[in-house]
């Protein structure tokens, strides 16, 4: 048991101060932009549609799901091309792009640039071949039938607006802007401050620890820890009771949220701290699993995932198939620990398109399955290659 405890009280540490608090500075510096640029980007996408792969695969390449969410509905109305779509969902990495940039900022400056590059070859060459040019065909009936199953909610936020059809709003926005009387609400909506706090006292720590060498572990915390681990560990515990006061377990990002962020700081703010709560979550599962796995199999995890040879490829690939964020987070860390290699890690980001697909799937779930077929084809295709041809490139060393 104590052991157990010792390597729960290591992964909680360690992605909470090394990770959940740098990702929770990257979100606020992101999120002051999106509040910023306003709706001025899906301005620019209506007016230059030649251009639009190249929006679609920046959007997607954003850190996060926000960008990729936000191009989705911009499809069923005609807006987008379908290759626009493509292109965004193979660019986009969702939240586990915090994660490597928190840990491995130049790993992570090669996978965007990649997936990029991927994104924007195979969404003009759907376009070029026609693929899903008359998809959306009939689009408004099935819009005005899934309205019928949907009760719309009248908008409270002073000054909102919708950037979607009047039909649309009523299947993408269910439950949202509504401020509930419950209390869990309530702490999400009001308290959100502490958790911000938690976020940037750990960050401070931290910096001084990685980046100044300051001995912040040497100072004797609770509980038989140091101050260092004290504060991870409540840091992490935070997080959990966080992650499930905001009922957010596989996806944490939605297309209604996404416009709350842009256009209300609070908003921003409540749901960034959200954001990376579930972040934090999902990497100590990664962690724990890693080091008990380590701990207590005596198997080499290195050695096991090279002798998966190919099958790591596509069991990555599959992964990315799964809706959400959380299990894409679990891959992206294990990579970052070493026991995944570069192959398996952009196959996944290739074939993945983190909360982005729940918006098309609300609204046309044809094209939501179309898109998924279409970037799975690249993703095992360029797994594949830089599994056989490059199979050394840019593995991560063990970081634990």
């Amino acid at each position: 048991m104590s052991e157990f405890l010792d390597i729960l009280k290591t992964a909680a540490v360690d992605s909470f101060m090394s990770v959940g608090t740098w990702v929770a500075v990257m979100l606020l510096a992101f999120g002051w932009l999106e509040v910023r640029s306003g709706g001025a980007i899906v301005r620019g996408i209506q007016r230059h549609r030649g251009w639009q792969p190249v929006f679609g695969a920046i959007m997607g390449m954003i850190p996060g799901c926000g960008g990729a969410i936000f191009m989705m509905p911009l499809f069923v109305n005609g807006t987008i091309t379908f290759g626009t779509v493509v292109a965004t969902l193979i660019a986009t990495m969702g939240d586990s792009s915090w994660v490597i940039f928190s840990r491995l900022p130049g790993h992570a400056l090669v996978i965007h640039g990649i997936s990029f590059a991927v994104g924007l070859s195979v969404g003009y060459l759907v376009d070029a071949l026609g693929i899903g040019r008359n998809l959306v065909k009939g689009r408004e009936q099935e819009v005005l039938r899934r309205v019928t199953e949907v009760e719309a909610e009248s908008c409270l936020l002073p000054g909102f607006r919708h950037s979607e059809s009047p039909e649309m709003v009523a299947v993408l926005h269910k439950h949202t802007h509504i401020k509930p009387k419950n209390l869990l609400y309530r702490i999400t909506h009001r308290l959100y401050w502490a958790v911000w706090g938690l976020f940037l006292l750990g960050f401070v720590f931290t910096f001084l620890t990685q980046m100044l060498q300051v001995d912040v572990a040497a100072v004797d915390g609770w509980f038989g820890f140091s101050f260092f681990d004290t504060f991870g560990v409540i840091g992490a515990s935070v997080s959990l009771l966080w992650m499930i006061f905001s009922k957010k377990f596989i996806r944490d990002n939605t297309h209604e949220e996404g416009e709350e962020k842009a256009q209300s700081r609070r908003e921003m703010l409540i749901h960034n701290a959200q954001d990376t709560t579930f972040v934090v979550v999902w990497v100590t599962v990664a962690y724990f699993a890693f080091y008990a796995f380590d701990a207590w199999s005596g198997v080499d995890v290195t050695e096991l995932a090279r002798l998966a040879g190919p099958l790591s490829v596509i069991g990555a690939v599959l992964i990315g198939l799964i809706p959400g964020c959380g299990p894409q987070i679990v891959l992206t860390t294990l990579f970052i620990q070493g026991a995944v290699p570069f192959a398996a890690l952009i196959a996944n980001v290739l074939s993945q398109d983190g909360d982005a697909l729940f918006p098309l799937l609300s609204l046309h779930k044809r094209s939501a399955f179309l898109a998924t077929l279409v970037t799975t084809v690249p993703a095992v295709i360029v797994g594949l290659v830089f599994y056989y041809l490059l199979p050394d490139f840019m593995n991560a060393p063990v970081l634990g």
